[in-house]
């Protein structure tokens, strides 16, 4: 009895011990520890490249006379880096956005890194050589810094003060991370004359509290004897007024790790973020910033950088009509003015659904930012008599906005109506074809506004199924070396990724990077067609031989069917999944195998054919073999037509993929005559 009270204080003891360890953990700027730097590998998380040691965030609401309230936050961090597929995490990047004189700013700005170095700390500070300023785009430049002397085991931490003059727009407090994240403190006080709401997102719960506290501003005014504001004598007055207060702190956050198909999975880590509902001053009526997206539509429109560009139609106009002379049809119409500016303009690299240097400047020169170029398309489009209006988006990289804002946008395309359908095109994209954006674009919907300031949603995601077709020849020769032609087409999103990955690249580097991409057989040639003649399918023959698709077993040869073609492994091992399975575009895949029996053999057995259908029919799997003769035919399709699916569904998913790599890992079985 006495040993086990024993060993229930020592436990009671360790644990108390633990947990002030834990709690007593220094996180002041600069108090780095010799424990923490000697820290091999995360306690917890043993894969984890780096970790999150302590972030907070305070963010309060000064006020000048000049400009009134505005916003400042206090950001401080400590990250831990365990390898160098950690390294990533020792460049930091702050988004500061613009609009006329008014912009946000850094200030601040201190960061250290520490080694641990023959048993002593190592400190090494961030330089003016290590920060960069970068445009990104009319509204939007980027600071960005790069942490010096980084090893394996180092600890970076780094703090700045971001101030913005913008009140209705408050950057979202991130909570979790991909890494894990050891303690997070956000505080948040607003006036009380400011009133915010609050958007959650991502699974991870957590509470806010609430607080208030009484603070004072003071203004100065000039007063005559009758104290009325008309010159006199100068004096200062004092308000005093509620700040109310919004604080979260969370311990041990679990890293939210990319899974297969994760699309942009930043959209799913827990965050909260801060929405300007309305405003009250003393004496003055209320004011309401809670705005619709059609709100936001209308008054993106009015602008003169958007609205007032669609229709400078001076610049092309004798261009258009050359263009369009003896074109009939509205697709033609479309598709010649849609390759004029693709292959007159060239984009600058800069995103915004404002334009830089406006059409008519941006015609002459032949550059401009995103909008110059699509809104230029859409005039161009309007004045040869379609009906075609700009589409607004946020790209994958910007998030999908929780609430309607100016800031929501960042690129915009041209959306024309050809036949009673709407077509979405992308005059930036050199490689773009009419309904194929880039896939960063591929963000939910659009918002399409028309010129009388109303607006509709438009889905983004591609109506035509990505397809590529495989038509597969197989020989086998009396060493059972497998010599094969393949001859595929592509279309679709197929079509643009494989252009992407090859088209700049010579025959040579073509054929090596395809060799790599297939380990299991040895590409002998390739030939491409219509390479870039980007409105057509593209198409890619090649010839190839393997030593792996066959293997002599008692007398029997076993054969791989579908060779590289064939899935092996089930990409989706998780066991539960948090966010949806993001497939960017819906696709179809259909393989057509014909196998020669070599001579002396005959088949013993095949596959059985096999069909599955996922629920909703959101994809479907098809699998049929036949024996003709001296050959065996095989017939493969496999197509997933919703292009997102749901998390509910992923055990589902998971199973249907098991299935797929079961059958198509079956062997054909051959004896002897």
């Amino acid at each position: 009895m006495i040993n086990t009270m024993k060993l229930r204080f020592l436990f009671l003891f360790t644990t108390l011990c633990f947990g002030l360890s834990v709690n007593a953990q220094n996180y002041k700027f600069g108090k780095v520890s010799k424990e923490e730097l000697s820290q091999q590998s995360h306690p917890k998380y043993k894969e984890a490249v780096a970790a999150v040691l302590y972030r907070e965030s305070f963010t309060k609401f000064d006020y000048s006379q000049e400009e009134g309230f505005i916003v400042k936050t206090d950001y401080y961090e400590r990250i831990k880096i365990y390898s160098k597929e950690g390294y990533e995490y020792a460049n930091k990047s702050i988004s500061l956005y613009k609009s006329g004189s008014a912009d946000e700013r850094v200030s601040g700005l201190k960061a250290v890194t520490y080694n641990l170095v023959d048993g002593k700390i190592k400190e090494t500070k961030l330089r003016s050589s290590g920060i960069f300023d970068e445009k990104a785009s009319k509204t939007r430049n980027i600071k960005k810094f790069t942490m010096p002397d980084i090893q394996d085991g180092a600890i970076i931490e780094y703090k700045y003060t971001h101030t913005s003059p913008f009140i209705s727009s408050i950057d979202e407090f991130r909570f979790q991370e991909e890494i894990p994240v050891e303690k997070v403190e956000m505080k948040f006080y607003a006036p009380e004359y400011l009133s915010y709401r609050t958007h959650g997102k991502g699974s991870l719960p957590f509470d806010i509290k609430n607080s208030s506290r009484e603070r004072s501003v003071s203004y100065k005014y000039y007063a005559n004897r009758r104290g009325h504001a008309s010159g006199g004598e100068r004096k200062t007055r004092n308000i005093t007024f509620k700040d109310i207060g919004y604080a979260i702190t969370l311990n041990q956050v679990a890293p939210l790790l990319e899974e297969p198909y994760a699309g942009n999975y930043e959209n799913y880590f827990s965050a909260l973020q801060f929405e300007l509902a309305f405003t009250k001053y003393p004496n003055t009526p209320v004011r309401n910033y809670t705005t619709t997206w059609e709100e936001v539509s209308k008054k993106i429109y009015k602008s003169e950088s958007f609205g007032g560009e669609l229709n400078n139609h001076k610049a092309y106009a004798k261009d258009i009509k050359t263009l369009a002379a003896g074109l009939t049809s509205q697709a033609e119409k479309a598709l010649t003015i849609y390759d004029f500016v693709k292959n007159k303009m060239t984009w600058n690299g800069y995103l915004g659904v404002y334009c830089d240097l406006g059409v008519k400047k941006a015609y002459k020169e032949g550059v401009g930012n995103v909008a110059d170029i699509n809104l230029m398309l859409t005039g161009m489009l309007n004045e040869a008599g379609l009906e075609a209006s700009p589409v607004l988006i946020s790209s994958k990289a910007n998030g999908i906005p929780f609430f309607p804002t100016l800031n929501g946008f960042n690129y915009v395309v041209a959306g024309v109506k050809i036949d009673g359908h709407t077509h979405l095109l992308d005059a930036a994209d050199k490689e773009g074809v009419i309904d194929v954006l880039d896939e960063r674009l591929l963000n939910w919907k659009g918002r399409m506004v028309k010129s009388d300031g109303s607006s509709r949603l438009v889905d983004l995601f591609p109506s035509r199924i990505a397809m590529h077709n495989a038509l597969v020849t197989v020989n086998i020769d009396e060493d059972l070396m497998i010599h094969g032609t393949v001859q595929n087409r592509y279309s679709g999103h197929y079509a643009r990724a494989v252009r992407t990955k090859y088209n700049s690249r010579s025959t040579e580097e073509q054929l090596k990077k395809m060799d790599k991409a297939y380990e299991s057989i040895d590409l002998l040639d390739i030939e491409f067609k219509d390479m870039k003649t980007y409105n057509k399918p593209l198409t890619a023959v090649y010839h190839f031989e393997s030593e792996q698709g066959v293997e002599e077993i008692a007398g029997k040869l076993y054969i791989s069917p579908l060779l590289h073609l064939g899935v092996t492994e089930n990409i989706f091992k998780s066991e539960t999944r948090a966010y949806p399975i993001d497939f960017i575009h819906p696709y179809e895949d259909r393989y057509s195998v014909s196998i020669n029996i070599p001579d002396g053999y005959k088949v013993e057995s095949i596959p059985e054919d096999i069909v599955i259908n996922l629920a909703q029919g959101m994809g479907s799997f098809r699998f049929g073999t036949m024996v003709n003769g001296s050959k065996v035919t095989l017939s493969v399709q496999n197509a997933i037509k919703t292009p997102v699916i749901d998390a509910s569904y992923y055990k589902d998913l998971q199973e249907y993929f098991k299935m797929i790599v079961d059958k198509e890992t079956e062997k054909i079985v051959l004896v002897k005559a």
